[in-house]
């Protein structure tokens, strides 16, 4: 089957992806991150990287789909 077929259901090839280096402006160069737990949604998790030589935010990301174990409505 064809996954670029028109009205084709293609599976997605990756789960997800996780940063490595992203683009900081205050060292100016592309730099190792570190990622930290910002909020638990009920729609998924939201993330903030930091680079890991100045700890400058340098992004963020919210993961969609299943919420953290640890979410529980009230």
């Amino acid at each position: 089957m064809d996954p670029y077929r028109r009205g084709s259901q293609a599976q997605p090839s990756f789960g997800g992806l996780e940063a490595s280096s992203l683009y900081c402006p205050r060292c100016k160069s592309a730099q190792p991150v570190r990622s930290k737990l910002l909020l638990v949604l009920p729609g998924g998790d939201k993330y903030a990287y930091y680079c890991r030589v100045c700890g400058t935010e340098v992004g963020s990301k919210t993961e969609q789909g299943q919420p953290s174990a640890n979410w529980r409505l009230p």
